[in-house]
């Protein structure tokens, strides 16, 4: 998720995404390497705040146009209705770079860095009180292109806006909005955004955020130009339904064309102080030189900046950026491999197959990188018979997710169980609960396990069936089978996921699900469903009891914070949040506060554990499975090609990439 970008939590992507943007070289967001527990004295940024306009060093406007195909319609062009629930991954690969923040994070090392801010403020004043403010100067001399100021103004606007409108999920999630139970308690949350002056912002909260709430969290929220939207921000209707089109940018592109149902184009913007800049890649830090003149000049160095490194420029080295829309994976690879587009931006990447076939193809460059993320099975624990704990480990043990993958699929997914990418090896808790008690059974070992799970949870039934004679037979599924207070379950209950054309993975799951389901007794139907289409039913605080199940994707960001949001009862998407299931438990959500105190990685990762082995016992999720991501690309030179969550991630890179010559 959430490269996806955007969490920053995980901030979010639900195979799906919302990007950090970085002033020096325009980026994505997704994956992990950690900030030192206490920041090093080089983790500055040295600038310049006044430029010079005899040092300059623009270029003149670059030309070419470099084409990406996607192949899902973008939903807005405005960022306010972008984060507040817009923010599909085709929506954001075609988003321009509306908004900037504090920090951000350095690709393709993941690695914290300043960005609006001089420096990265880690230690906040306590105020003794009950309260704890971060301090932040920031870079005097940055602009948007409409050439207001960016200032410390920009974030209070952006920070009251998202209170006095209430806006929604990656907003009230990425700003900390503190929740009030129905006893009137306020829960952990950011109190309030001060300008101290243009160039320095004091943020306090109700407690002392450690690493996912303010590095991870606040530090990373979007900040919006005050000078465009303040006429807009008069009702939360006016602002997510103003267009978006004439909207500054922190970048050198802008819009130039949105034909619905065919392509978003964007245009450089000659009069950008967004170019040029060297950024120096390490294992574990990040340094960036600039001083192009214009912009404010950089010389910064974040984290541990020695060892082995490689070095890019950043551009932008072409004139424009073309989103063609197509109707379906199919067609755009067509159209890749007749040679109309660069690119096929897709968070899934190649199918096995096809990635295989262009092997032969010479003027095709092929990638693999690995998948920061995971596909997902979703229960509507508000609703019956989600909502009863058994019901839904029997669900999870009746699925063989081997079994799919290996006799089905053939191997081209790989199971995953847990919350944290495999490549996280610190992070990933061992496998328990009922995966660990049905993982390697046969079919009739799985099918007597969820019965007796159903049995032990009070569940009824005049006959219970009979177990499969071969992992290739069905069970007889029983009869009559009632919930603890007699409840019966409802006919013909949907489990959406994406379509064969759009995703023959999660296409293949779902069917094999809802047919495991009957066995058990209860009447799934799978239902191919629009990517979008699914979006707007399961995310939408109008819809959050209008559906049972449903699976989707998401990926990750540069901190694996993800379950707070997914899984934190004040999450819950009835309030726009992202906690689709409705998970409500009481020490899950205890321990989220933990977290987002926690001041160390290790102090997280333990917590996290723990929050892990409450949603293994709990299953508001099964998760399925994750793929290595493939991707091809042609007439173009990346700056680089290893990246967690491969290029797509980073939304092709427009901004550093050069046409081939």
């Amino acid at each position: 998720m959430i490269n996806f970008k955007r969490s920053r939590s995980w901030r979010l992507i639900l195979l799906f995404l919302v990007f950090a943007i970085v002033v020096v070289a325009c980026g994505g967001a997704t994956e992990e390497v950690f900030v030192e527990e206490n920041a090093a004295p080089e983790d500055t940024l040295a600038t310049a705040t006044t430029v010079t306009s005899s040092v300059s060093t623009k270029l003149s406007i670059p030309e070419g146009i470099y084409k990406m195909a996607i192949f899902s319609e973008p939903q807005t062009q405005n960022y306010w209705a972008f984060l507040d629930g817009e923010n599909d991954v085709w929506t954001s690969y075609a988003m321009s770079s509306q908004s900037t923040s504090l920090f951000s994070i350095s690709y393709p090392n993941y690695n914290l860095v300043a960005n609006m801010a001089t420096s990265l403020i880690n230690s906040s004043t306590d105020n003794d009180d009950g309260t704890f403010t971060y301090t932040v100067p920031m870079v005097e001399g940055y602009t948007w292109s409409d050439g207001s100021a960016v200032t410390a103004n920009d974030m209070v606007f952006t920070y009251n806006t998202v209170v006095n409108l209430e806006l929604q999920q990656n907003w009230a999630s990425g700003y900390k909005i503190p929740v009030v139970d129905e006893e009137g308690k306020v829960g952990q949350g950011l109190l309030s955004i001060v300008a101290n002056n243009d160039y320095e912002v004091a943020i306090t909260f109700n407690y002392d955020p450690g690493l996912s709430d303010w590095q991870y969290g606040v530090a990373q929220v979007s900040i919006m130009p005050e000078s465009y939207w303040s006429e807009f921000a008069t009702d939360r209707e006016t602002l997510i339904g103003t267009d978006g089109l004439n909207a500054p940018v922190v970048s050198a592109f802008v819009y130039e064309a949105v034909e619905a149902g065919a392509y978003t184009l964007w245009g450089y913007d000659p009069n950008t102080m967004y170019f040029g800049g060297d950024t120096t890649i390490y294992s574990a830090g990040t340094r960036i030189f600039k001083n192009n003149g214009v912009s404010p000049s950089v010389d910064g160095s974040f984290g541990d900046t020695t060892g082995d490194s490689f070095t890019y420029t950043s551009g932008p080295f072409i004139g424009k950026v073309e989103f063609t829309l197509y109707g379906s994976q199919d067609s755009a690879y067509l159209a890749f491999q007749n040679g109309d587009v660069n690119f096929v931006l897709n968070p899934l990447g190649l199918k096995r197959n096809l990635f295989n076939e262009l092997t032969r193809n010479s003027d095709i460059e092929l990638v693999a990188n690995p998948a920061n993320g995971y596909r997902y099975l979703a229960f509507n624990t508000r609703v019956f018979p989600s909502s009863n704990k058994h019901f839904r480990q029997a669900v999870s043990c009746m699925v063989d997710k081997d079994f799919i993958i290996n006799s089905v699929l053939q191997g081209v997914a790989i199971r995953t169980d847990g919350q944290m990418p495999a490549a996280l090896t610190s992070w990933v808790a061992p496998v328990q609960g009922i995966q660990a008690e049905c993982d390697g059974l046969s079919a009739a070992d799985r099918f007597n396990k969820a019965v007796s799970v159903l049995q032990a949870g009070g569940w009824s039934a005049t006959d219970w069936g009979r177990a499969p004679e071969s992992n290739d037979d069905r069970a007889t599924p029983p009869t009559d089978l009632k919930g603890p207070n007699g409840e019966v379950s409802p006919e013909n209950m949907l489990l959406y996921a994406p379509g064969a054309g759009y995703d023959p993975l999660r296409a293949t799951f779902s069917l094999y699900i809802a047919d495991w389901m009957k066995q058990l007794g209860f009447d799934a139907v799978a239902r191919p469903t629009g990517f979008t289409a699914i979006v707007d039913k399961v995310f939408a605080p109008e819809n959050c009891k209008k559906w049972f199940f449903y699976i989707l994707g998401w990926g990750g960001s540069a901190y694996p914070d993800h379950p707070v949001e997914l899984f934190g009862s004040k999450y819950d998407s009835c309030e726009g949040g992202y906690n689709t299931p409705g998970f409500n438990n009481k020490e899950f959500d205890a321990l989220t506060d933990k977290f987002g105190a926690a001041k160390t990685v290790s102090e997280s990762i333990g917590i996290m554990n723990k929050m892990e082995s409450i949603l293994y016992e709990e299953m508001p999720y099964l998760v399925l499975f994750t793929t290595p991501i493939l991707e091809a690309y042609s007439g173009v030179v990346y700056p680089f090609t290893e990246v967690l969550a491969g290029l797509s991630n980073l939304s092709g890179l427009p901004g550093s990439v050069k046409l081939s010559e």
